[in-house]
C-alpha cells in the first residue's frame, strides 16, 4: 500500500510558530490576536436570583484587549414573582457594581420573554459599549426583588 504522506513540512499545514505567529502553507498570517480581531463571539450563562449589585450575573472580558459589546440578550423564562426592574451594563469598577448603560430599568415582573439592549434600552441603554480586558458586564436589580426569576443571558461581542 502506498504511503500518501511521505513528509509534512511547515509549508503544507496550518501551524502556530514558536513566535506565536500563525502560518497557512508557509505564509505568516500574523499572531492569534490579529486573526481574532473583528470576529464576533458569544457567551451565555444563567441568571441568578440575587439582589446585590452584579448579582444577577457578572461576566469579565477574557480577551487580551478591548472588545465591543454589541448585543445583550436576556432570556427570561420565568418572571420575578414581585415588582422588579433590571439594569445591565459595562463597568470598570468591579463585578459587584451596578451599571445601566446597556439596559436601564427593564421590568422583569411584567412578563417572561426575550429582551435586548436594542428594544429594551430604557433611558440610559446604548446599542453597544467598549470594554477593556478584565472589566465587566453586570446585571443588577435596580428596584424590587429578583425572587422567582429564571433565565439566561447571552452577550455578543467583537474583538477590537
Amino acid at each position: 500500500m502506498p504511503n500518501f504522506i511521505d513528509k509534512v513540512t511547515m509549508k503544507d499545514v496550518n501551524v502556530v510558530g514558536t513566535d506565536g505567529s500563525l502560518y497557512n502553507k508557509g505564509v505568516a498570517l500574523g499572531n492569534a490576536a490579529d486573526v481574532n480581531r473583528g470576529s464576533m463571539k458569544k457567551v451565555t450563562g444563567s441568571m441568578a436570583r440575587s439582589d446585590v449589585a452584579g448579582g444577577v450575573f457578572a461576566w469579565a472580558n477574557p480577551e487580551t484587549g478591548y472588545i465591543l459589546v454589541r448585543h445583550v440578550v436576556i432570556n427570561l423564562t420565568t418572571k420575578a414573582t414581585g415588582a422588579c426592574t433590571l439594569d445591565v451594563g459595562t463597568t470598570a469598577v468591579s463585578a459587584a457594581t451596578s451599571s445601566d448603560n446597556l439596559i436601564d430599568g427593564k421590568d422583569i415582573n411584567a412578563a417572561a420573554g426575550i429582551f435586548t439592549n436594542d428594544e429594551s434600552a430604557g433611558t440610559n441603554g446604548k446599542a453597544f459599549k467598549r470594554l477593556a480586558t478584565g472589566k465587566w458586564v453586570t446585571a443588577s436589580v435596580a428596584s424590587g426583588a429578583s425572587a422567582g426569576l429564571v433565565g439566561t443571558y447571552e452577550i455578543y461581542y467583537e474583538v477590537l
